[in-house]
C-alpha cells in the first residue's frame, strides 16, 4: 500500500513539490503566528508562581506613585523586600541596539529578584557607586561588555542621558532575564531634578499564598489617596503592558484562521484533482478485489504526507529559525518568550493532521464507493 502511495505521489512531481512548497510555507506563517499568540498569552514563565508583585497607579501604567510609598509598603506584613522601579527606555550607541533598562533601588533590587546571581563584591561595587549599572549576561556578551565599561543611555523619554559604569554582570536562570539593565533610581532622580516620582514598586513577599492578601492591605493603605494603587503579579501586571498595544492577540487569531483556511483550500484542490483524474483507476482496483476502505485510505495517506511533510519543513523550519535567532528587541518590549513550545509544534500538527483528513476525507470516499461500470467510464 504504502509503495502505491508514493508512486502516486510521484506521479505529478511539479504539482506535488508545489502543493508541498505551499502547504509548508502556510505552515512555516501559521507556526509563527501561534508562536506569538501563545507568546504574549504568558509573557513571563513561572511568574504566577513567583513570589513577586507589582504597585502601580491604579489610574494606570503610565502614572507615577510618590517615592514616599516604599517605606509604607515595607510595612506591610508578608513584604520582605521592596525597590522602586521606573522603566528607563534607553538604547546603547544607535536607537537599533535597544534593551529593558530599569531605574532602581540599588539597595533593594537583588533582595527582591534573589535569581539574579551577583559577586559579592561585583554587588559591593554597585551599592557602593552613584553612576554604577548592572547587566545581565547575555546583554553584556551582546555588547562585548567588561567591567568598567563606560555605557550612556540615549533616547530615553525622560530627555536625560544617564553616564553609568558597568560594576557588575549577573547570572540567571534563563537567557530572557539576562537581557537586563538596571542603575540607581537615586541618580536618575538626581538627573530629573529630584521630583521623587516612582513609576511602580516591585516588592517581594514572604510566599506565593500571601499574594493576595498583601495586594488587598497595600491597595487598601492608599485608598482614597491622591495616588492610589493598584497591585498585582508579574504576570497580570506584564498582561496590561501588553493590552497597551491593541487587540493583538485577536488579530492574530483572525490572520491565523484566514491562513488555516487557505491551507486547507489548497490541500483541497489538490486531493480533489488527484481524485478526481483517478477514477477509473479506483474502479479498476475494486474489480481486482481491492475493498473501498483500502482505496479510501490510499488516498487519505496520500494527504496526510503531503501535509507532515509540509509541517516538518513549516514548523520545524520555524522552530529553528526562532530558536537560533536573538529577537532583543521584541522580546524586551514584551517580556515574552518568543521561542517555539513544544505545545505550540504540537497544535500545528495537529491542526495540520485534521486540514488532511478534511480535505481529502469525502473526496477519497466517493471515489472508493462509486459504482465500477460508471466509473470505468469517466472521464476526468
Amino acid at each position: 500500500m504504502w509503495r502505491l502511495v508514493a508512486k502516486n505521489l510521484l506521479r505529478n512531481r511539479r504539482r506535488t513539490f508545489l502543493t508541498w512548497a505551499s502547504v509548508g510555507i502556510s505552515l512555516f506563517l501559521l507556526s509563527t503566528l501561534a508562536m506569538v499568540y501563545s507568546a504574549l498569552g504568558r509573557p513571563y514563565e513561572g511568574a504566577e508562581a513567583s513570589p513577586r508583585l507589582m504597585v502601580r497607579r491604579s489610574t494606570g501604567i503610565v502614572f507615577a506613585l510618590p517615592a514616599s510609598y516604599e517605606a509604607r509598603i515595607n510595612s506591610v506584613p508578608g513584604v520582605i523586600a521592596c525597590t522602586a522601579m521606573n522603566f528607563f527606555g534607553g538604547y546603547y550607541v544607535d536607537a537599533s541596539n535597544y534593551f529593558a533598562n530599569f531605574a532602581i533601588g540599588h539597595e533593594t533590587v537583588f533582595a527582591v529578584y534573589p535569581e539574579a546571581k551577583l559577586p559579592p563584591e561585583q554587588l559591593e561595587a554597585f551599592k557602593r557607586e552613584r553612576i554604577a549599572a548592572v547587566a545581565g549576561r547575555k546583554l553584556a556578551e551582546r555588547f562585548r561588555w567588561k567591567l568598567g565599561d563606560h555605557i550612556t543611555l540615549l533616547g530615553s523619554f525622560y530627555g536625560v542621558t544617564p553616564e553609568l559604569v558597568l560594576r557588575g554582570i549577573y547570572d540567571a536562570r534563563n537567557e530572557a532575564d539576562e537581557e537586563m539593565f538596571f542603575f540607581h533610581w537615586d541618580y536618575l532622580n538626581e538627573l530629573l531634578g529630584r521630583p521623587e516620582l516612582v513609576n511602580n514598586y516591585w516588592i517581594r513577599v514572604d510566599r506565593p499564598e500571601s499574594a493576595a492578601r498583601v495586594s488587598r492591605d497595600i491597595d487598601a493603605m492608599f485608598r482614597n489617596s491622591p495616588a492610589e494603587t493598584k497591585t498585582e503579579t508579574e504576570s497580570q501586571f506584564l498582561l496590561g503592558f501588553i493590552s497597551m498595544l491593541g487587540n493583538v492577540r485577536g488579530i492574530i487569531l483572525l490572520i491565523g484562521s484566514a491562513v488555516s483556511f487557505a491551507i486547507l483550500l489548497i490541500v483541497a484542490n489538490t486531493m480533489a484533482m488527484s481524485v478526481r483524474e483517478r477514477i477509473p483507476e479506483a474502479a479498476v482496483m475494486r474489480s481486482l478485489g481491492f475493498r473501498p476502505a483500502q482505496i479510501t485510505g490510499l488516498f487519505v495517506n496520500e494527504a496526510l504526507i503531503l501535509t507532515l511533510t509540509g509541517w516538518l519543513v513549516g514548523c520545524g523550519g520555524a522552530k529553528l529559525l526562532f530558536d537560533a535567532l536573538t529577537i532583543n528587541q521584541a522580546r524586551q518590549m514584551i517580556w515574552a518568550d518568543l521561542r517555539m513550545q513544544p505545545e505550540t509544534m504540537a497544535f500545528i500538527l495537529l491542526l495540520a493532521l485534521v486540514i488532511a483528513l478534511l480535505a481529502s476525507g469525502w473526496p477519497a470516499y466517493r471515489a472508493a464507493r462509486a459504482n465500477i461500470a460508471e466509473a470505468l467510464r469517466f472521464v476526468g
